[in-house]
């Protein structure tokens, strides 16, 4: 893939499937590293850095010299199949998904 056709990191998106733990931010880290990865980004750990798992905080990436905070959250629709009307019925709502916002910095911003 060329360096040109790479989507921005701000733009992947883990989308959460039927196996996915919502509850599991590790997981998710996991996946969207993955999907970077696989988009042909360097992505690597950043240790040692707090995250706040309450807010929806996995943790942070380096990807080729800039930091960036995955996060999971409800983002993404879906859609929901239920019954509680005594019938199926199809209503769309927020599924938990992985993305990752910039960590700025002066060195990493342009004035």
């Amino acid at each position: 893939m060329s360096v040109d056709a790479r989507p921005d990191p701000v733009q992947i998106v883990a989308k959460a499937g039927s196996s996915f733990r919502a509850a599991d931010p590790e997981r998710a880290f996991e996946v969207w590293m993955h999907l970077a990865t696989k988009a042909g980004w360097q992505v690597g750990v950043v240790e040692g850095v707090a995250v706040d798992r309450d807010a929806g905080d996995c943790g942070v990436v380096d990807i080729e010299g800039l930091r960036y905070l995955v996060r999971r959250t409800r983002r993404v629709r879906r859609t929901l199949v239920d019954d509680i009307t005594g019938r199926p019925a199809e209503r769309p709502v927020f599924g938990f998904a992985a993305w990752a916002e910039p960590v700025l910095s002066p060195e990493s911003t342009v004035s």
